[in-house]
């Protein structure tokens, strides 16, 4: 079981890339995923990765 899926309203987003953490240092697509939930409610789609 996922920690999405232990968390009710939990989303993933898969990192395909080095490091653990991908939130501002790896270009546009993991940014504008993150922040496009807290700004404009938008959740990330099932199965999204960058």
């Amino acid at each position: 079981m996922s920690l999405a899926d232990q968390c009710p309203g939990g989303m993933l987003l898969t990192y395909e890339g080095l490091g653990h953490t991908a939130y501002g240092r790896s270009g546009t697509c993991v940014t504008e995923k993150v922040d496009a939930y807290p700004v404009g409610l938008k959740p990330v789609r099932p199965g999204a990765t960058c």
